[in-house]
């Protein structure tokens, strides 16, 4: 592992906090009970798996912060992803639905817990998720926010960023090879010295344990974590970053050896950068809502499934009546749909100032390119950007021109966080978007492009970017 600090540049225009920033955090244990709960583990292959057993538990992580008459809750679950519905029934759960009292709530995305996005049950089209284990996570973090407001009490906030060297951590797996190595971290310190908080900003799938494990694990965020909270004394909150692409572990073998060992370097690298507790921003939380359009083929066939997680909309935002999700999937086999009848769902992305961080919110798996560009092979990391042989390699003179995600983002804590708000499957640059014309979008294209069949489709990153856009530029 190899650590260098980065240099950091500071919007000009920033706005001092109006009073003091207080907050609390803590963490609820949301494992599922196996004995009561019947769940499909999530994450691999078509289908779930059937845990055998728990080998350390899944944490919903928590924060909670006030300024003036603003608060501000972060929440990171432990769970492959939450969908935005999910997300709005936490937020009225806990009260936290208002202007001036917002959500902020990611996954960390382990591929070792429950499905909760209803893809990964005992056979292709059949939901995975418990609705009852769903119910009781969702309230037992919002009774756990409740309890954490009782106890807000001033803090102290700094924050650092840095470049982490992936080498020995996490690795490209799809061409072009780009890795966004950025690593940042909030601290919150209370008036005794003493840490209250330590979230963490970092990017790689949760997947050092693979698709032949049963034991329920939070993979390596929860080493990672109980590091950070040994050595701190205060709480931890990770937030996963831009893992399309895809980024995933680089380990010697698929192991909890290894995720401890993965987890604990990050965690390390993070507890050594420096921090400042200015340039400073006054705690808000914006959100921008989008509306996507659902063209990928196999979750259109898959809709009954699926419309938990969102409610169907046409292309003008109107909700469709919920027996919609039948005839549309009905006749996708049948027929197909068009840009005409196609179906499209809501999501957000959301930008947060929180002292000296400012974390960008983004519903799914974005690829790290879309952060930080890197096409001339300078996150690379010793490997050369197109591997030689690739069958289907992307076309580099069509990739997209800055400015990037980061180069938008500037705070001395700058926060790109995934997953976030809502899970719409992996964000990929539209220009190397190939899938196989079938229905079921298989057999696909070679060169490896896994990652739009899991994808609710192109479409997505130009609206996505956009929104991105409007939000930084009117937040400046």
């Amino acid at each position: 592992m190899r650590f260098s600090a980065a240099a950091i540049v500071v919007a000009a225009a920033l706005v001092p906090p109006c009073a003091a920033l207080e907050a609390a955090a803590g963490k609820v244990d949301i494992t599922p009970d196996l004995k009561s709960e019947k769940i499909w583990l999530g994450g691999f292959g078509a289908v779930g798996r059937r845990p055998e057993g728990v080998h350390d538990p899944l944490y919903a992580r928590l924060l909670v912060l006030r300024e003036g008459g603003r608060e501000v809750a972060i929440v990171a679950v432990d769970l492959l992803g939450f969908y935005r519905n999910d997300v709005q029934d936490l937020r009225r759960l806990s009260g936290f639905d208002t202007p001036e009292r917002g959500l902020y709530l990611a996954s960390t995305h382990t591929h070792s817990g429950p499905d909760t996005l209803g893809l990964w049950g005992p056979m292709i089209g059949v939901s995975g998720v418990n609705l009852a284990y769903h119910a009781r996570l969702k309230a037992k973090i919002a009774d756990a926010l409740k309890l954490l407001e009782g106890q807000l009490h001033p803090v102290r906030a700094l924050g650092g960023h840095g470049l982490l060297d992936p080498r020995g951590l996490c690795r490209d797996s799809r061409d072009p090879q780009i890795i966004d190595p950025n690593l940042s971290v909030l601290r919150l310190v209370g008036g005794d010295g003493k840490a209250v908080a330590t979230v963490v900003n970092w990017s790689c799938h949760a997947e050092v344990i693979g698709r032949d494990n049963r034991l329920v694990t939070a993979d390596f965020p929860g080493p990672l974590c109980s590091r950070v909270e040994e050595k701190t004394g205060g709480a931890c909150v990770f937030l996963n970053g831009m893992i399309g692409g895809l980024m995933t572990p680089d380990s010697r073998a698929e192991n909890f050896y290894e995720a401890e060992r993965i987890g604990r370097a990050v965690a390390d690298a993070a507890l050594a950068l420096k921090t400042s507790a200015s340039p400073s921003r006054a705690l808000r939380l914006r959100d921008e809502e989008i509306l996507l359009p659902i063209e990928n083929s196999r979750y259109r066939l898959l809709l009954p499934a699926l419309i938990f997680g969102h409610r169907l909309r046409d292309a003008e935002g109107n909700l469709l009546p919920r027996w919609k999700a039948w005839t549309l999937a009905l006749r996708e086999a049948i027929l197909g749909l068009d840009e005409r009848t196609e179906p499209w769902v809501r999501s957000e992305v959301a930008l947060l100032d929180a002292g000296p961080a400012r974390l960008l919110g983004i519903p799914g798996e974005a690829f790290p390119e879309l952060a930080i560009g890197g096409y001339d092979g300078r996150y690379s990391f010793g490997r050369p950007i197109i591997t030689p042989g690739n069958p289907n390699p992307p076309d580099l003179s069509k990739a997209p021109k800055g400015p990037y995600w980061r180069d938008l983002v500037r705070a001395p804590a700058p926060m790109l966080t995934g997953l976030t708000g809502d899970e719409i499957g992996y964000i990929a640059p539209t220009y190397d978007f190939k899938v196989s014309p079938h229905k079921i979008m298989l057999p696909r294209l070679a060169g490896n492009h896994y990652e739009e069949t899991n994808s609710i489709g192109p479409s997505a990153t130009a609206i996505v970017n956009a929104a991105v856009v409007r939000l930084i530029e009117e937040k400046k």
